[in-house]
């Protein structure tokens, strides 16, 4: 494995953030296209979107991001590229995947108010965000054959919704070290509230879920059964491991070992679980 790390990720996932976070603590220079692809869209006068949009009649746009990160990979190491499709460019690199709820996405970009890309408000941020990915996952289909968000594509995938970046970063560089060591570790990584039931919650009273929340506090989360969700649009149910969940939350365990299968109904995106409200109050009563 090359010594770079590829961080991808859904758009306000926290790439840039959690990149310079990763920079403090591995010493590791911070590249990052998305400021490129920022600054092509200024020149030209157009927003990101409508950088986007441009892209698929303009080849010249993809190849200078594309050659950047190119020539990136040959540089020897010891960096971290922000990039959409560098784990693509660089496949020897540690390839990791930031995914985020898309409404707290679109409030972390809607709250840092670039003037080229045009966000009067949060609707319109969530609007311009759903359509930005869309144009994205067609254009990068079409001209590399690739799903930048098929998890498998990458050795992690972390949900960063619900824990500030200092936090991934840790995770990231963790993760990072056993890689280098040639270890092996849970590939998915999430918040429990992040994580949609799909049954009632058991009462934070209840003995297993007790007894659970005692094991982790003195011995830690065990990683060798890591909480399996489906993934449906951007929804994560829990299919197994609800008191697991619910334990490791209550002691304070910010990030879940998960693993995360494709939902069948793929339209399903903006499912709202019948027990999220009662999963939410043993969370927090």
């Amino acid at each position: 494995m090359m010594r770079i790390i590829t961080i991808s990720g859904d758009i306000g996932g926290g790439k840039s953030a959690v990149s310079k976070c990763l920079e403090a603590t591995l010493g590791y220079a911070v590249i990052g296209t998305g400021a490129i692809q920022r600054e092509i869209a200024k020149k030209r006068g157009v927003t990101t979107l409508e950088l986007n949009r441009l892209s698929i009649t303009d080849p010249s746009i993809d190849e200078e991001i594309d050659g950047f990160v190119i020539e990136l990979g040959k540089s020897g190491g010891d960096i971290i590229i922000d990039s959409r499709l560098a784990w693509n460019f660089i496949p020897q690199s540690f390839k990791a995947f930031l995914i985020v709820d898309p409404l707290v996405g679109a409030r972390r970009v809607f709250g840092d108010q670039r003037a080229e890309e045009k966000n009067p408000t949060l609707e319109k941020t969530l609007d311009n965000n759903r359509q930005r990915r869309q144009l994205e996952l067609e254009r990068f289909k079409q001209l590399y054959d690739v799903d930048f968000r098929d998890f498998a594509n990458y050795d992690t995938v972390i949900d960063t919704s619900y824990s500030p970046p200092a936090t991934i970063a840790a995770k990231l560089a963790e993760l990072y070290g056993v890689a280098l060591g040639q270890g092996s570790f849970p590939q998915a990584w999430a918040n429990a509230q992040r994580l949609a039931p799909t049954r009632k919650p058991p009462g934070r009273g209840q003995a297993e879920v007790t007894a659970i929340a005692e094991s982790i506090r003195l011995h830690g989360f065990d990683y060798g059964q890591p909480i399996a969700c489906e993934c449906v649009g951007d929804t994560l149910f829990i299919r197994d491991g609800h008191k697991r969940a619910l334990a490791a939350q209550l002691e304070g365990l910010d990030l879940l070992p998960c693993t995360l299968q494709a939902g069948a109904e793929a339209g399903a995106d903006g499912i709202e679980p019948a027990w999220r409200a009662d999963w939410a109050a043993a969370l927090g009563g």
